[in-house]
Formats: structure tokens, sequence, C-alpha cells
């Protein structure tokens, strides 16, 4: 199941609590610099039934006022099962050619009976994405 950026008929599913654990820049600087966002998030099922994970969207944003959205099955090549009260964790990295001054995560599966859902943003906080200063 994908979901195209058109897309705007599957009904929010509030029920999986998002956290992010930790996150925080890194610059690399050879040849050109690039900024990696690397995070941890957990993801706990506070509803009463059981969802299946099929996939993510992010909605990136950089100093510039590019945005670039990625959408993908699965979630690190799975598709995870959350039982009522399970978490499933998991970490990853963005990078942007610029400074990133936005990132959402949004994702979308399916309820034990087969309903499609996809969640509300994720917003990382801004100080999550501040560049230190040289």
């Amino acid at each position: 199941m994908f979901m195209s950026a058109e897309s705007t008929s599957l009904p929010i599913f509030d029920v999986l609590h998002m956290e992010i654990t930790v996150a925080g820049l890194r610059i690399t600087r050879r040849p050109e610099p690039l900024y990696h966002i690397f995070f941890r998030l957990a993801l706990h099922n506070a509803g009463n039934c059981s969802i299946r994970l099929r996939g993510r969207k992010w909605l990136l944003q950089d100093m510039s006022g590019e945005s670039r959205i990625i959408e993908a099955a699965h979630v690190f090549n799975q598709d995870p099962i959350l039982t009522p009260g399970a978490v499933f964790s998991y970490s990853g990295c963005q990078s942007f050619s610029r400074p990133p001054v936005n990132m959402e995560l949004r994702f979308f599966g399916e309820d034990q009976w087969g309903n499609p859902f996809i969640t509300p943003s994720l917003i990382f906080p801004r100080h999550y994405l501040r560049v230190p200063r040289a």
C-alpha cells in the first residue's frame, strides 16, 4: 500500500503515540557539507486493537525552502504488527545538503480488520535541527 502525495482519503488514526527518544545533527564537510539528522523513535500502540504498519511518509524542508517528500513501503524492511500496548522502536537518519528547518513523519498501515489509516504528523522539534555555531 503506497500513499500518493495527492491522497487525502485515508482516515487519521491517532492512537499510535510516537516519541523521539534521541536525535542529533552531525555535519560532514567533504566535499560539500551534508547535514545528517540521526534519530531513534519509539512507536507505542495506545489503542485497543492491533495495527500493522505498512510504510512511512516524510516531509523534509531545508533552509533554502526546498521540500522533499519521501514515501516508502515498510518500516526498515518490516511491516511490524503492534498489539495494544506494544512498542516498536527503530533508528534512522535523514540527510540534507543545506541546513534542515523541518522534519515531519507519518506512518500508514491498517488495523486488525484491514481498514487503512495514516497517523497525524510527528514534527521533530526545532532544537534537534539546529546547526551548531562554529
